[in-house]
């Protein structure tokens, strides 16, 4: 959507013979551009794969099911508590979740106290989480 706008911009710049909104839809176009080459890069995938997707391809769903393979560990919320509070170092990738269950002050909390315990409490952020569509 970016670039829509940045387009607009620019069109609308043209339009009313104002250099100042054609060079800022030119800015956010291009810095637009140079942001989804650096994602893609990220993601290891082509620009065209990742617009187009699974355009064109056959993905009729056939065969069988994959097999479940291996087990899961449940773990309840004191069993949560143990493994930070006894962990060297936590790292956070927050995302949609967090942002939903509103959890960012619950988080830095938690953050602040386990780093006051010596714990080396990081958080990490992907690359392109919601930023490119495929």
């Amino acid at each position: 959507s970016s670039g829509i706008n940045a387009e607009y911009g620019c069109a609308e710049g043209f339009m009313l013979n104002n250099s100042l909104m054609t060079i800022v839809g030119s800015l956010i176009g291009s810095s637009g551009a140079i942001l989804s080459y650096i994602m893609c890069k990220a993601m290891n995938r082509s620009l065209p794969n990742v617009i187009l997707g699974g355009f064109g391809t056959s993905s009729t769903g056939g065969g069988e099911a994959m097999a479940i393979e291996g087990t899961h560990t449940e773990i309840m919320t004191d069993g949560v508590v143990d493994a930070l509070v006894n962990a060297k170092s936590v790292i956070v990738v927050p995302g949609y979740g967090l942002c939903a269950a509103r959890a960012q002050y619950p988080v830095a909390a938690i953050a602040e106290l386990l780093t006051q315990k010596g714990v080396n409490f990081r958080f990490g952020i992907h690359p392109v989480a919601g930023r490119m569509l495929g």
